[in-house]
């Protein structure tokens, strides 16, 4: 099926270019209680508004692609030419990653929870397919293991900790704001049973062990996490972290704005960059689905291509090699690395950071959209041990026709079966 030309909620009065001021006031752009984007939302939960979803064609495009039924087999991984580069990565015996915290966390939830609640949490091992089963919209189209919101305070605060002993201090106090975020959504468009800061589900992957492979999943709206430790050390990826809006403006969270980093450090690279390297990095001025081939953009994932369901995606390097940037702008990526990777505890991110500069000659860099101030752009950072994108979007929920700043998707993979742990688990 043909992917549909926009996210099937229109109206005539939707704008079409936002008032901009660096990050869009989303104040204006806040759907009418009557809006086809949220018409209803406060009479549904979760599972009610996915099936009320099925009756719009795009969204349930969206929905068939996502159902368990088409997740694609066998799980290859992400790859520039479709064969897999052996021998990339290297683990450490020793990395410093705190299996056991996470693991007592993880015994702590289960000794709490009923034997029903036991058996829906844990799925097969970290190489079982379902552990490739998230998805990052708000549509709740393949339920199984714990979903927070249908658990008591008791079970959502162990899960929560299990999450804490996992990541660094700022790694978790960013996934919170996530959720926190949803839940300002929630609360803008009055659809708290839908978007709140427990629309996640949990499922454990494996027996929680010292030596033993295994692992967990958590994902919902806007924040997807799949995290593997086998004895001292761990893989966090693919990661999908988003917010719309981006920022909180009231109530007690008031002043968390979620991905400044990325965002910022991004644009003053590509704007210090000389100008023959900012028009190889660049890709296509236009950024909707006029300018870009049918194969990169659809109204849900917009210009990203590493998001739910692209395990196996063949993508080849594209835009500007690293090497050729100016020590400063390569001292940039560097930083966006870090940015995107801070989920990491501090000994275990400078594993990855020293593999990451590794493979520096072989990174890339690409670039759509303009590079004002104030534009929307998307940008790409691919080697054969990373794949980070940032992407500003049109209004799933928000009104937006055009993207904005104030609605972020970033994806964090590991190409040649980095992701799921699986080359960890296979070295």
């Amino acid at each position: 099926m043909a992917a549909p030309q926009n996210s099937g909620y229109l109206q005539a009065s939707d704008p079409t270019k936002p008032r901009s001021d660096a990050a869009v006031p989303f104040r204006d752009i806040i759907p009418s209680a009557s809006h086809p984007r949220i018409a209803g939302i406060a009479d549904h939960d979760a599972r009610s508004w996915c099936e009320s979803r099925r009756q719009i064609e795009a969204p349930a495009w969206l929905i068939n692609r996502l159902e368990a039924k088409n997740l694609e087999r066998p799980y290859k991984g992400f790859t520039t030419d479709g064969k897999v580069r052996e021998g990339l990565y290297t683990y450490a015996e020793d990395e410093g990653a705190p299996t056991e915290a996470a693991a007592e966390r993880t015994n702590d939830l289960l000794k709490i929870l009923t034997e029903e609640q036991r058996k829906d949490v844990q799925r097969g091992d970290v190489t079982d397919d379902e552990i490739r089963l998230w998805s990052n919209p708000e549509l709740y189209m393949n339920p199984g293991g714990l979903r927070l919101d249908e658990c008591t305070p008791e079970i959502q605060a162990a899960i929560h900790a299990i999450l804490k002993s996992s990541f660094s201090e700022q790694g978790y106090a960013k996934v919170l704001g996530c959720c926190l975020t949803n839940g300002f959504l929630g609360h803008l468009v009055n659809g708290k049973k839908v978007l709140n800061e427990h629309s996640y589900n949990f499922r454990l992957f494996g027996t929680p062990s010292f030596t033993s492979p295994w692992g967990y999943t958590f994902f919902g709206h806007h924040l997807c996490l799949a995290v593997v430790f086998s004895g001292k050390r761990m893989v966090i990826g693919p990661t999908f972290l988003g917010a719309e809006p981006d920022r909180i403006d009231e109530g007690p969270h008031k002043g968390l704005r979620l991905f400044r980093t990325e965002e910022l450090e991004s644009l003053k690279l590509m704007q210090g960059l000389p100008k023959e390297l900012q028009d190889k990095a660049t890709l296509s001025k236009g950024m909707d689905g006029k300018s870009l081939a049918a194969d990169r953009w659809n109204p849900f994932d917009e210009r990203h291509l590493g998001g739910a369901r692209q395990d196996n995606r063949v993508l080849p390097y594209e835009g500007c090699p690293v090497s050729e940037f100016p020590a400063e702008q390569q001292q940039a990526i560097i930083n966006l690395f870090l940015a995107f990777n801070e989920y990491y505890p501090e000994t275990v991110l400078q594993h990855r950071l020293a593999l990451f500069k590794k493979y520096l000659n072989e990174t890339y860099f690409a670039w759509i959209g303009e590079f004002g101030d104030d534009d929307p752009y998307y940008y790409r950072i691919h080697s054969p041990v990373a794949f980070m994108e940032l992407d500003f979007h049109c209004g799933i929920f928000l009104t937006n026709t055009s993207p904005a700043r104030c609605h972020i998707h970033t994806i964090n993979r590991l190409p040649n079966r980095g992701d799921y742990g699986r080359a960890l688990i296979e070295q």
